[in-house]
């Protein structure tokens, strides 16, 4: 008698943990990669110009357009990034999931790319996925008024005679003729990893990690990928430098999210 109860509640427990696993499944893949939500962080810095106080940078990253990101979520992006009136609009890489998404797409791309409003400048960088179509990402760019820094730097001016001089890197190398000491550089690279090559830029933003894309708490992200080994979340200080990591629009290898809903960043600038 108390074996078939042993039986009974052994048959229940692993009715218990199909149905959690096939609740926590369904979650992953249908319903926290649907839509994004729109972080604001504000940014505290000592070597920044009271003149850049309230400067607006927005920051979106790894759409993978055409995995789990459609046609209707990118209209609503739009819309949300031109919602936030920023000075400045930076996309950190990896359009789309492949080249033949990127042929396919190439025109809406453009259609909608083109609708996105920033006050001073436009700048984009190259992702990992990016180099697998680069010749259809850099004309969807110039189409629409991107800037891709491919290892270069662009001044902007804002409410004072001293630029914000952005960097855009794509190798590993830092390329140290891009930084000057006289002014607040802010470098943007898709992968986060890079940041420990980096030595003269007090901010920093970054893609690619997607946030692990499956976080588990208390452990948080665990898809790693190279290029995103040691810096995946959010946010981190390394070595004076602030580093923000986007967690992405879209889902890459595996259409699955968990507890890290896509997003797109608001960045508030400040002198400390």
């Amino acid at each position: 008698m108390e074996d078939k109860r042993t039986g009974h509640l052994f048959i229940k427990i692993i009715c218990v943990l199909i149905i959690v696993g096939v609740i926590l499944f369904l979650d992953a893949r249908y319903l926290n990669p649907i839509g994004f939500k729109t972080k604001e962080v504000a940014v505290y810095n000592k070597k920044l110009s009271e003149d850049y106080n309230g400067f607006k940078i927005v920051q979106f990253s790894d759409m993978h357009y055409g995995r789990t990101v459609n046609e209707a979520d990118l209209k609503k992006i739009v819309k949300e990034i031109n919602l936030l009136k920023a000075d400045i609009v930076v996309f950190t890489g990896d359009l789309f999931d492949s080249k033949k998404l990127a042929l396919d797409n190439e025109e809406l791309m453009i259609k909608y790319f083109k609708k996105i409003e920033a006050k001073l400048d436009k700048m984009a960088v190259i992702g990992d996925y990016d180099e697998k179509y680069l010749s259809t990402y850099k004309n969807i760019l110039e189409k629409t008024n991107f800037k891709l820094l491919d290892n270069q730097s662009s001044l902007i001016y804002y409410k004072s005679t001293t630029p914000l001089n952005f960097i855009g890197l794509t190798d590993t190398t830092e390329n140290k003729s891009l930084y000057d000491n006289n002014y607040f550089n802010i470098t943007l690279m898709h992968k986060p990893d890079m940041i420990t090559k980096i030595t003269n830029s007090p901010l920093v933003l970054a893609g690619h990690s997607l946030g692990g894309q499956l976080k588990i708490p208390f452990i948080g992200g665990i898809i790693k990928q190279d290029g995103a080994r040691t810096y995946i979340d959010d946010y981190y200080k390394v070595q004076g430098k602030d580093l923000y990591i986007s967690n992405g629009l879209g889902t890459q290898k595996m259409s699955l999210r968990f507890l890290n809903k896509p997003s797109i960043t608001l960045y508030r600038l400040y002198k400390d």
